[in-house]
């Protein structure tokens, strides 16, 4: 593991051409369709047959610490040698942290090894220039590394790598994985042909949005209502039970909430993942470890916290 401090000394260009890079094969991937046995892409949209194993990985927010031992946990290297072995990790990579730069870098390494296993969904700390709000950090933090040539980098490399990242996730037969939040859709409509209104979320600001932004609530009398972040709504159970029911999933896993670690809303149907523990000193950090066996056995929702591992 001696390599995964390497990315502390990537100079503007080295970070410059990984990003590319990276960007590149993410925007290969939506084009071609079937990257493996098990994964497809269309789009913003991502679909798995159920993987032999799944790792799933919460907010970062700059939290390299979090991020090694996550990877030292799973032993990252032999582990993502398996082709049915996934990856995936949910988005909010930057801000908060004080390494937002060196836990991007490292994950665009991974990927160009791993490039059919290890998959970034998009948080809406990936996605300002789309959605902009307060507690933006980002840029800064790349004048503070590069100088005057950060703001480039951001505006000429970052953004596009941002734009490449994937909006959703579905793992046929257990589970859809986002952020945020599902989207609040009225029209049944939607569910005939949801994998294509998935795969160009770009399109649609107001579908990225929910997807980024979205939180789960205990509602009673309503689906859903506006949000205190100013972005984004809250859901209640009958969206998320209308999600599952027109997937057919059994849980939705998220992050996008500081926690315990995890948490479940709406009858343990929806569950927060949240990785990031330097930031949030009063919170938890964990992740989620379940093989195909185990996804398969799933009958009560919330005997998937026997998978999630504290950091």
């Amino acid at each position: 593991m001696d390599n995964l401090f390497s990315v502390f000394d990537y100079t503007l260009e080295e970070s410059r051409e990984l990003i590319e890079n990276i960007t590149s094969i993410h925007n290969d991937q939506k084009l071609q369709g079937f990257f493996s046995n098990i994964g497809m892409s269309s789009g913003d949209y991502l679909n798995f047959q159920m993987p032999d194993n799944l790792v799933v990985v919460g907010d970062l927010h700059g939290d390299f610490t979090s991020l090694e031992k996550i990877m030292n946990k799973i032993n990252y290297e032999d582990y993502l040698k398996t082709e049915s072995n996934i990856l995936i990790l949910l988005g909010d990579y930057i801000d908060r942290g004080n390494y937002s730069m060196e836990v991007l870098l490292f994950l665009c390494c991974i990927k160009s090894s791993f490039p059919n296993n290890m998959f970034m969904l998009r948080g809406n700390h990936e996605a300002y220039h789309r959605f902009p709000f307060s507690a933006f950090d980002f840029l800064r933090d790349l004048q503070n590394k590069f100088d005057d040539s950060g703001k480039t980098l951001y505006t000429n490399t970052m953004v596009p790598f941002f734009d490449s990242l994937s909006g959703i996730c579905e793992i046929k037969g257990f589970s859809l994985l986002v952020h945020g939040g599902l989207p609040v859709v009225e029209d049944i409509e939607f569910f005939r042909n949801y994998k294509f209104k998935l795969s160009d979320m770009k399109s649609d600001d107001g579908l990225l949005e929910e997807i980024l932004w979205n939180d789960p609530r205990e509602f009673t009398g309503r689906d859903w209502q506006a949000s205190n972040r100013g972005l984004g709504k809250y859901f209640g159970i009958n969206i998320t039970k209308n999600w599952l029911n027109h997937t057919n999933t059994k849980l939705i896993i998220r992050g996008h909430e500081p926690c315990m670690g995890y948490k479940f809303n709406h009858d343990n149907k929806v569950m927060t993942l949240f990785s990031s523990k330097d930031p949030y000193p009063k919170f938890e950090s964990s992740y989620l470890e379940i093989s195909k066996k185990q996804m398969e056995a799933l009958e009560l929702t919330l005997d998937i916290k026997e998978f999630v591992h504290g950091i």
